[in-house]
């Protein structure tokens, strides 16, 4: 009896009645006392294992780290031995006025809707950069062709460039209705103008007695919302000193220009309430911004150039674009080989 109220007084005073059952059951039994040990650590971490893969799913939502699904096709992307295929759209908004609070001159200046890199992208260099939307390509078990009217539907994977740009902006601005409505014969081919000012169009210019809106020069050269136009494909390169992969990386990227009005706008741009989408966040800038300060990725700023006709001031190094031939790009398998 001696010996059992020594070890009972011996027990600390702070423990838990739980606790201190098991450290008397440790004096007692060792297997019996591992068990509960192995109980309590199991109560213990739990709780927190729950929260730290909380904090992990949210941070894929917002856009903090971006969707793994996304982050995958960037890594199979890098890691192809033939150039990537992407598909991406300067997005035009007209119709902005000073009511928006987006900021605007008094001309009704057009905005475009880009995106910027989130501060955790996995390439350093183009985290907080601004981004056209869209994206890779998805590979499928059959190849098609560029081509109008070529590839058709339901099968694994883009046959088009136009089906790669619709399901990325249907996946970036949670499947808008103005991007299901676009199809492929009503796409206005401007690939053939030349490639050395984008901002230019082959529809006829529209005076104000055909507009229905004539306080608004934007609609000048017929480009009013929901037009779409291709404005042809480039070869986009990258060494390995920017991206800090082993090998370089080079693309094949499709464009197209989108004009939409203010009430087809992501509701998160008239209303923001912090939250990002994918791998970044949206925002509208201007022209001048996106020359002057703009810092891109993926080497849009030569993208950007061409398609004003005027220089952008910073540029990666390291990263270049190409011209590619129409005429032999028609001819090209759109879907990229793994």
């Amino acid at each position: 009896m001696m010996g059992s109220e020594e070890e009972s007084s011996s027990t600390p005073k702070r423990f838990t009645p739980l606790l201190q059952r098991a450290y008397v059951a440790f004096l007692t039994n060792r297997k019996c006392a591992f068990l509960i040990s192995f109980i309590l650590a199991t109560i213990f971490y739990t709780p927190i294992y729950v929260a730290s893969s909380n904090n992990k799913a949210n941070q894929k939502r917002y856009g903090l780290g971006g969707p793994s699904a996304s982050a995958s096709e960037l890594t199979s992307a890098l890691r192809r031995k033939s150039n990537g295929r992407a598909a991406v759209a300067i997005i035009r908004v007209v119709g902005l006025q000073s009511e928006h609070r987006i900021k605007s001159n008094p001309k009704n200046q057009v905005q475009y809707l880009v995106q910027f890199k989130s501060h955790d992208y996995p390439i350093k260099a183009f985290r907080g950069t601004v981004c056209l939307l869209g994206g890779n390509a998805s590979s499928g078990k059959k190849n098609g062709l560029i081509g109008k009217g070529k590839g058709s539907g339901g099968i694994d994977g883009d046959v088009t460039p136009l089906d790669t740009l619709k399901r990325e902006l249907n996946e970036e601005l949670l499947s808008p209705d103005w991007v299901n409505r676009i199809q492929q014969q009503e796409v206005i081919d401007d690939s053939k103008l030349g490639k050395t000012l984008y901002n230019t169009t082959s529809l006829p210019t529209v005076t104000n007695d055909e507009r229905s809106d004539t306080n608004n020069n934007n609609f000048n050269d017929g480009r009013f919302p929901g037009t779409v136009r291709y404005l042809g494909t480039t070869l986009h390169s990258h060494t390995v000193e920017l991206i800090d992969k082993p090998n370089p990386y080079a693309f094949y990227c499709a464009l197209y220009e989108i004009t939409i009005g203010i009430d087809q706008l992501p509701h998160s741009i008239l209303h923001p309430v912090g939250a990002t989408i994918q791998e970044g966040r949206l925002a509208l800038l201007s022209q001048d911004q996106l020359l002057q300060h703009a810092k891109y990725s993926w080497g849009y700023e030569y993208t950007m150039e061409t398609y004003f006709g005027k220089k952008s001031w910073n540029k990666q190094k390291g990263a270049s674009v190409t011209e590619v031939d129409e005429n032999i790009w028609e001819t090209t398998s759109w879907t990229p080989l793994t």
